[in-house]
């Protein structure tokens, strides 16, 4: 978020790693096997899985190209790097998780690594780091049902068999939300990664 405020048009956007086109149908195709069976509330469009890299809040719109810059300077100096979307957990409490995501494993080093310049960038424009470890994921459901609960078995189940892909990943995104939309996730600005 910003630490200083106005009152111009204002956007709320984030930083994320993108996944490819096939890896989002297979993980939209397994999300659907298993609605019947996990009992959440909102499952997310395909279109909109992605890796979040930085959340940064509500922004005005005018000063998304100053933050496309701050980034390029030092995000294209970053080596592309493979990544895979393997197994699934919840985040919460076991039997009524807030969260089912994607897990995500490959150069988990290059992924904390842009994860940290990512931050440093945006907080040269006045962003601030949440106050947490850093936790890659990739959100498929959210809110589990109330009146249901969650048999932890049933993750741990399937978490051994959800295997969705591997990818180079080769550029970061600024995302706009649309609240209320499907998919809720625009791609405002891309920034590509070095070569490797």
């Amino acid at each position: 978020m910003l630490a200083n405020g106005n009152s111009k048009q204002l956007w709320r956007i984030f930083i994320a790693v993108p996944i490819p086109e096939e890896i989002k149908q297979t993980m939209n195709s397994w999300s659907r096997e298993h609605r019947a069976q996990l009992q959440f509330r909102k499952w997310v469009h395909a279109e909109d899985y992605h890796i979040t890299v930085q959340f940064l809040g509500d922004t005005e719109a005018d000063r998304i190209g100053e933050l496309k810059e701050v980034l390029m300077r030092r995000v294209s100096e970053i080596a592309s790097f493979k990544m895979e979307a393997v197994g699934v957990g919840t985040f919460g409490r076991p039997r009524q998780p807030r969260v089912l995501w994607g897990g995500v494993n490959g150069d988990i080093t290059a992924l904390h690594n842009l994860y940290y310049d990512v931050t440093s960038s945006s907080a040269e424009l006045g962003y601030i780091a949440e106050d947490r470890p850093y936790h890659p994921h990739i959100t498929i459901a959210r809110k589990y049902r109330e009146e249901e609960k969650l048999n932890p078995e049933v993750i741990s189940a399937l978490n051994t068999k959800a295997s969705f892909g591997t990818w180079i990943t080769d550029r970061i995104v600024i995302y706009r939300t649309n609240l209320g939309n499907q998919p809720m996730y625009e791609e405002i600005a891309s920034i590509s990664l070095k070569k490797s």
